[in-house]
């Protein structure tokens, strides 16, 4: 099991094995985003896009009030979000599978809206150029397998698939077959994959 903190201005994740910066907000240099990773003017940056969603998280979950207790795990998935989309100026095509709750749609679209709005954001998306894909693992589905294919099939080389789990251990178990040595990120219950393709 493991952990997301903030300290000071990076993002963390750390468990028993090691400890990862996912975000350092004093790498000036790393941001080629939209929204500066500091505003000495009380402008939007990227930390209040994670808190905004954070305080929004409930809201978003209102059809699925069972979801509304992770909150930390929507809020790692926004992090891993926003360092990928800051690497480059460049507008992306980002596409989701699996779940047909709206509650990551609402956390992406949310940052977009600020960061990148000209990035395109659509569901179950069979296009072969998107440059993110996630899959939302929140509700039953019999064939997560065949989901997680699609989601690769229509990824650009290079690519990431970010994939967040809770409470489907068939999409864990068809997880850990296809990307045995990948990275997982555990909070409580919840697990979030970061895999470049």
């Amino acid at each position: 099991m493991g952990n997301f903190v903030i300290e000071g201005f990076k993002y963390i994740y750390e468990d028993e094995k090691e400890r990862e910066i996912l975000l350092d907000l004093e790498d000036w240099f790393s941001n080629f985003g939209r929204v500066p990773f500091h505003d000495y003017f009380d402008n939007k940056t990227v930390s209040t896009l994670i808190l905004e969603n954070l305080e929004e998280h409930s809201k978003y979950c209102k059809n699925y009030s069972h979801l509304s207790e992770y909150e930390v795990t929507y809020a790692l998935m926004d992090v891993v979000f926003i360092r990928e989309h800051t690497r480059s100026k460049y507008p992306k095509n980002i596409a989701e599978f699996g779940a047909e709750n709206r509650i990551v749609q609402n956390h992406i679209e949310n940052i977009l809206f600020e960061l990148q709005p000209k990035s395109q954001y659509c569901k179950c998306n069979n296009d072969c150029d998107n440059d993110i894909v996630i899959i939302n693992a929140t509700e039953r589905k019999d064939s997560w397998e065949e989901i997680i294919e699609e989601a690769l099939s229509c990824m650009t080389s290079g690519g990431l698939l970010i994939a967040l789990c809770i409470g489907q251990d068939n999409m864990y178990e068809s997880m850990v077959r296809r990307f045995h040595n990948s990275k997982i990120y555990r909070v409580d219950d919840s697990m979030l994959w970061k895999i470049r393709k």
